[in-house]
């Protein structure tokens, strides 16, 4: 028999470990909670210590009656007793002379103890020179080579057999008066046994720990399989949490592992909505991630990768098996958190972090035999990471088409430095929460948001993504007609995901099931049943039929643009408002309040390449659509997006006013049709990859943020938003329209003849919260002559401007009474020359150009030409290093277009 013993008295806590007849028996005891536990293979006992106990031969009780001190704490369970008896009983020892043990010099002592037994002690006569010196605290000690019992002692493994008269040694092969912190560890029973009835080891200890609301952590799994001669599986992950917005992400990274093949891949699962971004996998609950109930009990401290650690252990009946479909019938979890005292680096004081789970899965037919054991460590974990600075829950790249994302601009009046300045993170959070709520979304789509501000007001950009494809809901059945009995859409729709979005949200009955009938024109079909009866559609083939894969029991996620308009709705009822406590000056809280006063869409605001030069000159008209046949003046196929806008921004042969493009079949459609907005479901043809794109009518303005004109309107209207305004104001007809007043609390469209800058500060009112006021640009005051010239007029060129930028550098001349200009493109680029002679004057030559237009002046600021020029104040704003940059501007445009061609060619 061999016996290992470790034992701490300040700890109250012993092990033995007894190898004899080829088994093993760990026996841990704790005197603290009056607690041993006896672990043989994978079966666990629970025992109270009392005096009485099977395993007497090299147990040992201790016995302290005949000492003064009559602590608990002086109760030892195994050989290590019989040191402290002879300690503790050394009036009643007797020196017997030196002896040899294992060519060791050893004095001998005798005793007899009080239950009958006999006693021998050999220790070295030599002092013990140890590796931390000549004593142990303080005191000389010399090792103890061998102790000898002699009496009536029974067989621990036949309870039933007498006591007979034995003569037992113990021979001390290796002894140290400490234990090493490797060692600690077997203080604790073995993970994953079963051991009924167990309590806390510590009457403080009585509340597991719980993990940090929000984290990141990657972790180490090790699977083995019980009596299996196989190599461990290690699968590796980063995780995310956070419970703000029941977010969870894995990174599934197989390329990781040696075993594993596979792609790389993440899968995000919403506990809000029930969504996931990737299918497949079996998630726990949400509030249940590292969430230890009442069923774990306290099983001692330890230590994994140097961190001191507080070890909770449950019997579960509540794990699933993804195999069988039910849950295991047993399985035993040892959760590792942080001790109390222990901080991580970068970390608060009092947070406790989980650093290791050991999972033991017992057989179903055999509830005392293990299936698997799985080792997690969790690495690298920390609570501190910013989700505004890095969003681990951000999925655009799932999301990479102008046709699946949106930048929403929201304008809110409020002092930046009531509460905003102090806490930014707040007014986003509030924002993000005000929006997912509202409309049921899940907080995946609100991945981004930026802030700006000025004295009056804050601006918050939202990056808005659209919701998972809604076909995902859907599984496919065999294809077959739809029937008589269902419902037919009555718009142009070319794909599915469309068609189950219309199924999801169908309103005359609970839609089961949806056929999507390609290449029919007006072919969604809606059913509320799986597969309907009656006479099928007389129609010349089989449609793909779809039928849901489980009942809807939360909110279908609103579209992009569905969002926005319950965003307009709630800032024109005055109901988008977002309160902040925050400290003043003199150290009293106080309330910031928010109001949200307007909202725009920002253009395509994180596309690559070119979009932020060109994005400004258009606007987003309609998503999931293209533009019907019929208006399509131009198709270009396998373009680029990039490609698509500029063409549409540079397209010579006529005025492109919108633009489709479809992402899957990469084809452009220009068109000089002008789209009302919103755009009308008959005037398009819904498909999800496309998008419908109009030329931006505000490019055309500047603004100012609450400002209205006093004067009297020429014309009033009302309009959905500025863009349509500004529609308004460049297609009247009965005057020239140069400037307007938007108002988003009543939706009114006021248009104007005349700019801001013709008239006096006094009529404007600066105050007008939830106004703006737009004039428009110098090319209004233009008229343009294609393909004409006036010859020996040229007074002063600019080189490689836009012909906009010309206009405003014509009334902006100081000195020549600019009164016109030739705008030339040439293969070297283009040429602004300027001139003050004017198209209208006697004796003007005018000649033809097949490469230059000729724009001029007819409005001198309400005046006519002759007043004005006599009355002119200088507001040329230009200077030789301006018109180097305009020309810079150009080549900019330039090279970006060359980087778009080689990045499409090479994505394609």
């Amino acid at each position: 028999m061999m016996v290992d013993e470790l034992y701490d008295i300040g700890e109250e806590t012993g092990m033995l470990m007894v190898w004899d007849h080829s088994q093993e028996t760990h026996i841990n005891y704790y005197s603290k909670s009056d607690q041993s536990f006896i672990v043989k293979e994978d079966t666990c006992s629970v025992g109270e210590i009392v005096p009485q106990d099977p395993y007497r031969l090299f147990g040992w009780l201790y016995d302290d009656t005949n000492t003064t001190e009559g602590d608990v704490n002086n109760f030892l369970y195994g050989p290590s007793a019989l040191l402290r008896i002879v300690r503790d009983y050394q009036r009643q020892v007797e020196y017997l002379g030196q002896t040899e043990v294992r060519g060791i010099i050893a004095d001998h002592w005798t005793m007899n103890h009080r239950r009958g037994y006999i006693i021998d002690y050999y220790f070295a006569a030599d002092q013990w020179l140890m590796p931390y010196g000549h004593t142990f605290n303080g005191k000389g000690v010399k090792q103890p080579l061998r102790v000898k019992v002699e009496g009536l002692e029974g067989n621990p493994w036949d309870q039933d057999m007498a006591d007979i008269s034995q003569s037992i040694t113990y021979d001390f092969t290796e002894f140290k008066p400490y234990v090493s912190p490797a060692r600690k560890r077997h203080f604790l029973v073995r993970s994953g046994v079963d051991c009924k009835l167990r309590v806390t080891l510590d009457p403080d200890m009585i509340t597991p720990p719980s993990a940090p609301g929000r984290f990141q952590v990657f972790f180490e799994s090790i699977l083995s399989q019980e009596h299996v001669q196989e190599p461990s599986v290690i699968f590796r992950s980063w995780m995310y949490f956070d419970s703000w917005t029941k977010l969870l992400r894995i990174d599934i990274n197989p390329d990781m592992d040696a075993t594993l093949g596979g792609k790389v891949f993440k899968s995000i699962q919403d506990y809000n909505t029930g969504s996931s971004s990737a299918g497949g996998i079996i998630m726990s609950n949400g509030n249940g991630l590292f969430y230890l109930d009442d069923k774990y009990v306290f099983s001692g401290y330890t230590e994994t990768r140097g961190i001191k650690t507080t070890r909770w252990t449950a019997t579960r009946d509540d794990i699933y098996n993804p195999e069988t479909q039910q849950n295991f019938k047993k399985v035993v979890v040892d959760y590792q958190f942080t001790a109390p005292g222990v901080i991580l680096d970068g970390e608060r004081e009092g947070t406790t972090m989980p650093i290791r789970a050991d999972i033991t899965v017992y057989r179903d037919d055999n509830t005392s035999a293990v299936l698997t054991r799985e080792v997690i460590n969790l690495l690298h974990m920390q609570s501190s990471f910013e989700i505004y600075e890095f969003n681990p829950f951000h999925v655009g790249e799932c999301f990479d088409t102008p046709a699946q994302r949106t930048w929403i601009k929201l304008t809110f009046v409020g002092d930046w430095n009531h509460g905003a300045s102090q806490s930014p993170g707040l007014f986003k959070k509030d924002l993000i929460n005000q929006l997912a709520i509202g409309t049921g979304s899940s907080y995946i789509r609100f991945p981004e948001v930026e802030l700006d501000h000025d004295f009056e007001f804050v601006w918050a950009t939202v990056l808005l993504l659209e919701p998972a494809p809604y076909h995902l809901e859907f599984y496919k059945l065999q294809d077959r007609k739809p029937s008589v009995n269902d419902a037919k859409i009555n718009f142009n729709i070319v794909d599915e995901d469309i068609c189950a979005y219309q199924c999801l949200t169908y309103a005359k009955f609970e839609c089961k099931s949806f056929y999507e009938c390609t290449g029919l024109g007006k072919n969604c079909y809606v059913s509320n049943y799986e597969d309907s009866p009656g006479i099928p559609v007389d129609i010349n083939k089989d449609c793909a039929h779809y039928t849901k894969t489980l009942n809807q029991t939360s909110r279908v996620q609103w579209p992009n643009y569905e969002v926005e308009a319950w965003v307009g709705a709630m800032i024109l009822e005055g109901n988008f408002k977002i309160v902040i406590d925050y400290t003043d000056q003199d150290g009293e809280t106080q309330k910031g309040e928010y109001l949200a006063i307007g909202e725009v869409e920002e253009i395509l605001g994180d596309d690559p390449i070119l979009v932020d030069l060109l994005a400004s000159d258009f606007h987003v008209a309609h998503r999931h659509g293209r533009l019907l046949n019929a208006d399509v003046d131009l198709t270009l196929p396998q373009e680029s997006y990039v490609s698509c806008l500029a063409s549409c921004d540079v397209m010579a042969s006529f005025e492109c006013e919108t633009f489709s493009y479809c992402y899957d079949s990469a084809k452009c459609y220009l068109s000089s049709t002008i789209v009302n907005t919103p755009v009308a479901n008959g005037d398009i043809i819904s498909q999800t990859d496309c998008i419908i794109v109009a030329r931006a009518h505000t490019d055309d303005y500047s603004v100012l943020d609450g400002t209205v004109y006093l004067g009297e309107p020429t014309q009033s209207n009302t309009a959905a938003n500025p863009e349509r305004c500004a529609y308004l104001c460049d297609t009247a007809d009965t005057f020239t329209c140069r400037s307007f007043d938007y108002c988003y609390s009543d939706l009114s469209c006021n248009l104007y003849d005349q700019h801001t800058v013709d008239a006096p500060d006094n009529m404007f009112n600066y105050s007008a919260g939830n106004c703006l006021h737009y004039s428009r640009q110098a090319m209004v005051d233009f008229e343009k002559h294609p393909n004409q010239i006036l010859e020996g007029s040229r007074d002063r060129y600019v080189k490689d401007i836009t012909v906009y930028n010309c206009a405003q550098v014509c009334e902006d001349e100081p000195d020549l009474g600019c009164n016109g200009f030739d705008f030339c493109t040439e293969n070297n680029g283009t040429t602004c020359f300027l001139t003050s002679d004017h198209y209208s004057d006697s004796g003007v030559d005018i000649s033809n150009s097949p490469v230059c237009d000729h724009y001029s002046r007819e409005y001198y600021e309400g005046q006519d030409r002759n007043s004005y020029a006599h009355n002119k104040n200088s507001k040329y704003k230009y200077s030789p290093g301006d018109m180097a940059a305009l020309g810079c501007s150009m080549l900019v445009i330039s090279i970006a277009l060359t980087f778009a061609g080689v990045y499409f060619y090479n994505k394609k």
